[in-house]
């Protein structure tokens, strides 16, 4: 087991598989957790890959990186913002043959999506996020509620005594 920097310093893949945490959720958020000094880290000839969630990624770093050859590709299947702007730096033919463009599809197995378990796939998490918040599971408190994403959407809400 090696830290961070040494990991980008000797690998020739980086694949992303980390939840997107803002700085306030976490002591160790993830946005941007890509950025230009972690891309300057990694080998000319390394590999970087995000299907994880893409504010992992700063694009406007990648692109430059990707320009100027401080890494030899990426791919992407998410992105800052979806779909894609056609205006992205990530489309910039200097580098489209390096940077390799997906619709989000990593998670579009049958079980993934469909299944009513939570624990198993989104439907499930889904219905289950909907059953916390109407029920008032983990004290009312959405931000507690493992299967609510969007947890800012609720602010500051009374608490129930």
């Amino acid at each position: 087991m090696v830290g961070l920097e040494e990991a980008l310093a000797q690998a020739d893949f980086v694949s992303l598989h980390v939840p997107l945490l803002r700085a306030g959720e976490s002591s160790t958020p993830t946005y941007h957790l890509i950025n230009e000094p972690v891309l300057r880290k990694m080998k000319p000839t390394s590999f970087l890959i995000n299907t994880s969630r893409g504010p992992v990624v700063d694009e406007v770093a990648l692109a430059k990186a990707l320009k100027e050859n401080w890494i030899a590709g990426a791919a992407l299947d998410v992105y800052e913002k979806e779909p894609l702007p056609a205006d992205s730096p990530l489309r910039d033919p200097a580098i489209e043959d390096r940077c390799r463009l997906y619709p989000h599809f990593a998670s579009a197995g049958r079980i993934t999506r469909l299944s009513p378990d939570p624990n198993r796939g989104m439907a499930g998490r889904c219905v289950q996020g909907l059953i916390d918040v109407l029920e008032g599971n983990y004290g009312g408190d959405p931000t507690r509620m493992p299967y609510v994403v969007n947890k800012e959407a609720f602010g500051e809400q009374p608490r129930p005594v």
